[in-house]
């Protein structure tokens, strides 16, 4: 059973078979075929998403829809081609189609496309017989085939139909060959309408596309593009000299943009630019029809001198597409054009053409390959021979951003030859046929670094460090650094077609075949260090172990070599002439050896002879062993990846194959952690997967590790970069200096400017003032004529006051006497009401004190308040300014930006408007011939709808069948499918479960066979260690006998202190006495020459020192027999250390001889029962014992440690006595005390 499985991580690369291949799915997202998957790469997160399609062939070609919904995977096989739908708005594979062929042999897929509806496909085939087949996706068959190749030894290119048909006409599409362009009807059948005018022999059609409902775009070898209307050519553009004359070279196109700068080629005619042959463009009449190019004398040169593809002239026009406006056009130069073609039908003359926008590739030999336009046609997608997609957007403007922006990077063009990784770095070394080195990050999915080189490259190897790199070219091998930006050359060897070459896993040696012999050289010295000799034929493979020691070679004599790289010789070999081996791989210690050869035989060969042979009928090209040993991976002929378990199992019947390349695998890689396989075929991709290891008793791979980020660099281009940073930094300086000046020219600018607004201001002010003056004069006069009119009105007023008062004097008098009445009560009044006042005023007075108080603190606050609120004003009338100048800025551009749109949709509609024109009066006489045919048909048509009627009632009888059936067969298909699916999961489980207990069964018998004689190891060790066990017991006895004399000895020490002590404390106390002594007597002798004096001086010293008492006992001298017994003493401790030395010696030597095996064989087990745990484990019993084993032994380590101080000590005192004896020999020990460092260490 295989644990092992492997994911689809990345791919580096596309098909090169398939022309148009690149498809748009949104903005964000582009689909490319590589190898048998169909792949949806995310721009933006470089995430790619894997669809594998063919089981059986390979993607011979892949069609996408006009809606943009579709893709048919077109796959090829003999005697069919199977169609594969693929449905891009939900990314899954919907139907696959069977169309049958009459033909045994493969045919080629040279083009195919869809109709309008999606209903059917049209697909063109290849030589000898260029048949084109017309598939209905409804039937589900053939409809019709046709031969459309006309011409002797000719080609078919495109088949493109017309999707601007009208509805009364039929649909129709163009066939594209080297000289010729068919038309051909398509409905129940195949119909061939007309043919345009063959062009001169030597020019050969390359691209073409429809633009209307009759008009068709083609695009020549020579450059032209070639404007055609049914029959008759009615525009000819020569691009190359347009290009020219608009001087459209890729540095300027990449400052200049052609949107604003629109250019009428029809103006240009008018001027007279002109070509050696024509102008740039020429307006043909209609009824004319005649090429001005046409040669035909050269009708007599045959098509098989001709290169009909036009590949031969560099002039060629590449692609050409139809958009809302116009077509797009690729050429020569790198430079991508979109030409606006609007024309009126009635008048040609009228017809405009002019370059609207021009874009450059990434370099001027940059070509393109093919082109996807989204549905709405404002996103490109382009496919360059480079193998390099890019992107554009055609609605921006700005020239800086209307570039193509690099989607991918480039891969490799042809098949890849050879592949390796490193340790140190997520990077893998590639090199093809298209003489590129290249290196990927597997990890990042970009191209860190690609040199082009002119000689052919044969192998590449990557050191561990990820920083040199081995290159095999056709005449030496070269040993290069890799930089940051560049790759070169540290070393040359004269090795010529170095087909192999591979680093050792420590780096320091290399292997490099040449010829039929392996060269071995040191990395650092540059040296042969040896030839290993003895194939015959040409080394394919070449494999090294990881400790460096052992090189396995197999090669195509049929010999495969085990080499042992220290001593320079063979250690095995084994030899089948009849069989070519492709690669050979061998475990850890080089014992056993996997061979893959020719004969779909997977060997196993251990020494000379072969132990196994496996048939996966399939052969291995490459086969990658793990470096933990427990997995192997095999590349087979027909590009598919096999994952096996190891031990392989002898039923090879089953196993999981992943398809991955289209064509035969050349190389495989594995990282140094066992996570990414990587493989490499000649259909120019490489392949990064993910391994999945399902083995849980396995050790763990580590799931992060840890790259380094060294780069080397030379040191001139360390300087190169100092200095340019030091021109930059100059050049700053300079910047800074014209900015200050410019600000200064500004300010100076911005100082007129306001004198200009000050003089405009005062003008204005004065102006005011005369204003003033005069509107003084005015109110001078209107205020004279309002005094007239109020000197008459007071004279009125006057005459009717009198009046009044004549009036009313009689009413005051009546009046009067009420008011006396009433002055009488309103005195009263007063009174009263004149006490409640005063009391109200002192309860106002009271109130109004507390609101004055209470007003006057909110009054300080709102004070605060309003001088914050002030300084918010002020900042926000700045601010207010500052908006107002953005705002009116903004709005200056914003207009600006406005008009340029308006003014092109003006233009756009202006040129709809031209179209509708000449559309209405196709329309009119259309609708005019119309009537007439109606009339005519009216009669007819009332005969057959009594037909019809009957006709259709029975259709739709069967119609409904029909579809019930057809529910019932797709309910049945998914039932079926998920019925096999469910088994074929069943039976994987099975097989898987089956082989793991094949796997366990194995192990366990191989367990058996390893345990049962380390059990009667075990046993005898066991016998061992109870021996051993009782010798320590004997020792530990000597041990404690050992001790007991050592208390003792430290006991006597003990006893010899204090004596000392005490004597010390004696003599100390006599050296007073005497000092005393001698002190009184030179007092005495002072008073010699008094006799009086001097004889009491004297008693008084006699009485004091010389009268007998119980001090003077202790002052004598030592008894002899006290001397006579210490010697005695001393002589006995003196026999006892030198025996004691004696013995110490003995049992030092006795333990080494017996206990240094014991301690051997103890780390002997301990080793074993390591290695018993790592295979089988052990018992707690068998932990156990060996844990008290170890004790034991720390045990006798402390005993030992004691026995080496016990020496020290019994060796200081020996010194110490030697010297005491050596130095005074008469003296006793007591009147000899030993010094403070030596009682110390007695003391210790």
């Amino acid at each position: 059973m295989s644990l092992v499985a492997i994911s689809y991580n990345h791919v580096f690369g596309i098909n090169g078979n398939i022309e148009n291949n690149v498809f748009f799915i949104d903005e964000g997202m582009v689909m490319f075929s590589s190898g048998k998957h169909i792949v949806a790469y995310n721009v933006e997160y470089k995430v790619q998403r894997f669809f594998p399609i063919c089981d059986e062939g390979q993607i011979d070609y892949v069609v996408q829809t006009y809606d943009k919904t579709l893709i048919a995977i077109i796959e090829s096989l003999p005697g069919k081609i199977l169609l594969h739908l693929f449905d891009v708005l939900n990314l899954r594979s919907t139907i696959s189609y069977e169309m049958k062929t009459d033909k045994e042999q493969k045919l080629d897929i040279v083009y195919a496309s869809f109709s309008d509806e999606n209903d059917f496909i049209l697909i063109q085939t290849g030589k000898p017989d260029w048949i084109l087949f017309y598939y209905s996706f409804k039937l589900s068959k053939i409809i019709a085939t046709d031969n459309t190749c006309p011409e002797e030894n000719g080609i078919v290119k495109e088949v493109i139909p017309n999707y601007y048909y009208d509805n009364s006409k039929n649909k129709v599409f163009s066939v594209l060959g080297g000289h010729h362009i068919n038309i051909y009807e398509y409905s129940n059948q195949l119909k061939k309408v007309y043919s345009y005018k063959k062009l001169s022999q030597r020019e050969v059609y390359c691209c073409h596309d429809w633009v209307g409902p009759d008009k068709i775009v083609a695009g020549t070898s020579y450059g032209r593009i070639l404007i055609y209307d049914k029959k008759a050519i009615i525009h000819i553009i020569y691009y190359n000299n347009l290009k020219e004359e608009l001087k459209l070279n890729p540095s300027e196109l990449e400052n200049s943009s052609f949107k604003d700068e629109e250019i009428n080629i029809n103006e240009t005619l008018k001027k007279g630019i002109s070509n050696e042959h024509t102008a740039n463009i020429i307006n043909l009449d209609s009824k004319t029809m005649n090429d001005p190019d046409y040669h035909p004398e050269d009708d007599v040169i045959p098509n098989s001198e001709i290169n009909l593809l036009g590949l031969d002239n560099e002039d060629r026009i590449d692609i050409i597409k139809s958009n809302s406006t116009g077509f797009y056009v690729s050429g020569s130069n790198g430079i991508f054009s979109n030409i606006q073609y609007i024309s009126e039908e009635n008048n040609e003359s009228s017809n405009i053409c002019q370059l609207i926008q021009s874009f450059s590739l990434p370099s001027p030999n940059t070509r393109i390959k093919a082109l996807a336009l989204s549905k709405y046609k404002e996103f490109i997608f382009v496919l360059t021979d480079k193998n390099q997609f890019l992107k554009l957007n055609t609605e921006l403007c700005s020239s800086e951003n209307n570039k193509f922006i690099p989607v991918t990077p480039l891969y490799h063009v042809g098949p890849i030859i050879s592949i390796d990784t490193c340790a140190r770095k997520p990077i893998i070394a590639s090199c093809g046929v298209d003489r590129y080195v290249k290196l990927w990050n597997y990890f990042t999915g970009e191209c860190e670094l690609d040199k082009c080189f002119q000689e052919n490259v044969y192998s590449v190897a990557l050191h561990p460090s990820g920083l040199f790199i081995l290159i095999g070219f056709s005449d030496k091998l070269r040993l290069m650094s890799i930089l940051i930006d560049d790759i070169r050359t540290i070393k040359e060897f004269y090795i010529k077609n170095c087909s192999e070459c591979k680093f050792c896993f420590g780096g320091h040696i290399f292997a490099a075949t040449n010829g039929t012999t392996i060269q071995l050289f040191s990395t650092w010295t540059y040296k042969c260090l040896g030839i290993l000799k003895g194939h015959n034929g040409k080394i394919n493979s070449l494999y090294w172990t990881q400790n460096d020691d052992i090189l396995v070679s197999a090669g195509s004599d049929g010999a495969v070599y085990v080499w042992d790289v220290r001593e320079m010789k063979r250690i095995s070999e084994y030899v089948c002439k009849d069989n070519s081996y492709n690669s050979a791989i061998c475990n850890s210690n080089g014992s056993v050896v996997w061979v893959s050869g020719n004969n779909c035989l997977f060997q196993e060969v251990m020494g000379a002879q072969v132990t196994r042979k496996l048939d996966y009928k399939v052969t291995f090209q490459k086969i990658q062993i793990s470096y933990s040993g427990r997995m192997l991976f095999g590349g087979t002929d027909k590009g598919d990846i096999i994952p096996l378990r190891y031990p392989l199992i002898s039923d090879t019947s089953e196993f999981y194959r992943y398809s991955a390349h289209s064509d035969s695998i050349t190389s495989l890689g594995l990282t140094y952690d066992s996570q990414f396989l990587i493989s490499a075929g000649k259909d120019g991709c490489i392949f990064v997967y993910n391994v999945i290891d399902k083995d849980e008793n396995g050790p763990r791979i580590q799931s992060k590790v840890q790259f380094s980020n060294e780069v080397l660099i030379t040191r001139s281009d360390l300087e190169e970069q100092n200095i340019d940073i030091e021109e930059l930094s100059r050049s700053i300086e300079e910047l800074k200096m014209e900015h200050e000046y410019q600000m200064k020219l500004k300010d100076m600018n911005f100082n007129d400017t306001l004198k200009e607004t000050v003089e405009k201001y005062n003008r204005a002010i004065e102006e005011l003032k005369n204003a003033t003056v005069q509107m003084k004069g005015e109110k001078e006069k209107t205020e004279i004529l309002q005094e007239d009119q109020w000197c008459n009105m007071k004279q009125k007023n006057h005459a009717n006051l009198q009046e009044l008062e004549a009036k009313f004097t009689k009413q005051l008098i009546k009046q009067y006497d009420k008011y006396n009445k009433l002055k009488k009560k309103s005195v009263e009044l007063e009174e009263y009401w004149g006490e409640k006042i005063i009391n109200a005023k002192k309860d106002e007075e009271e109130v109004l004190l507390k609101y004055t108080q209470s007003l006057e603190i909110k009054m300080s606050k709102k004070s605060e308040e309003i001088l914050k609120l002030k300084n918010q004003l002020r900042n926000n009338e700045i601010e207010c300014n500052e908006f107002r100048k953005m705002t009116e800025e903004d709005i200056d551009t914003e207009i600006v930006e406005l008009n340029k749109k308006y003014q092109m949709e003006l233009k756009d509609i202006i040129d709809k408007g031209f179209k509708l024109k000449g559309e209405n009066g196709i329309m009119k006489k259309k609708f005019i011939s119309l009537n007439k045919e109606i009339e005519d048909s009216k009669k007819d048509i009332t005969k057959l709808n009594k037909s019809i009627e009957s006709l259709n009632s029975e259709i739709e009888i069967y119609e409904k069948e029909l579809l019930l059936l057809k529910k019932d067969m797709v309910d049945r298909n998914y039932l079926m499918r998920d019925v096999e699916k469910k088994v074929f999961v069943i039976k994987r489980k099975n097989q898987e479960l089956e082989k793991e207990k094949f796997v366990l069964n194995y192990n366990i018998n191989q367990l058996r066979q390893e345990v049962e004689p380390r059990e009667i190891k075990m046993e005898q060790l066991k016998k061992n260690i109870a021996k051993k066990n009782n010798d320590l017991f004997l020792i530990n006895e000597e041990k404690k006998k050992l001790e007991s004399t050592i208390e003792k000895m430290k006991k006597d020490i003990e006893t010899q202190k204090e004596i000392y002590n005490k004597k010390h404390k004696q003599y100390s106390d006599l050296h007073v006495y005497f000092g005393r002594m001698v002190s009184d007597l030179s007092n005495v002798i002072l008073h010699i020459q008094e006799p009086d004096i001097f004889k009491k001086a004297v008693q008084i010293l006699y009485r004091s020192y010389c009268k007998p008492s119980d001090k003077d006992k202790s002052y004598n001298d030592i008894s002899p027999e006290v001397t006579s017994e210490h010697y005695s003493h001393m002589s006995v401790l003196k026999k006892r250390i030198n025996n004691l030395i004696k013995e110490s010696h003995e049992a030092s030597q006795t333990i080494r001889e017996e206990h240094g095996p014991l301690l051997k064989a103890n780390n002997d087990i301990i080793s074993q029962i390591n290695i018993l745990r790592e295979i089988g484990g052990l018992s707690n019993k068998h932990t156990v014992k060996s844990k008290t084993i170890l004790m034991k032994n720390k045990k006798e380590r402390k005993r030992l440690k004691q026995k080496g101080a016990i020496k020290k000590i019994i060796t200081f005192k020996a010194q110490v006595k030697k010297d005491e004896y050596e130095n005074n020999p008469n003296l006793n020990i007591i009147n000899n005390p030993l010094p403070q460092q030596q009682q110390q260490q007695l003391i210790n």
